[in-house]
């Protein structure tokens, strides 16, 4: 009997609960950061307001990236052994 089809395995892309937890933070911060910045009702001003110091810039997040020191060792270790071939290569054929 043949193994299952692989035909549909393009259509829906497999999520890791990691990156649909991702996904969930962001959308709680975006809607923490939408309902933060409602407006307020506007009360009558008299005097224009005193200049305000320079805003703190808001928290940018940078990426996570867990696998690339995996994939740089792998790299590294396949690259040593293309060069240990060449060099058993070069010295057997001359």
């Amino acid at each position: 009997m043949p193994g299952k089809s692989r035909h549909g395995k393009g259509k829906h892309p497999h999520h890791s609960k990691k990156s649909k937890a991702i996904k969930r933070q962001a959308g709680n911060l975006l809607q923490q950061q939408a309902t933060a910045v409602t407006p307020k009702p506007a009360a009558p001003v008299e005097a224009p307001p005193a200049p305000k110091a320079a805003a703190a810039p808001a928290a940018v997040t940078t990426p996570r990236y867990p696998y690339v020191t995996g994939e740089l060792k792998r790299t590294g270790i396949l690259a040593g052994i293309v060069i240990v071939v060449l060099i058993v290569l070069s010295i057997i054929l001359s």
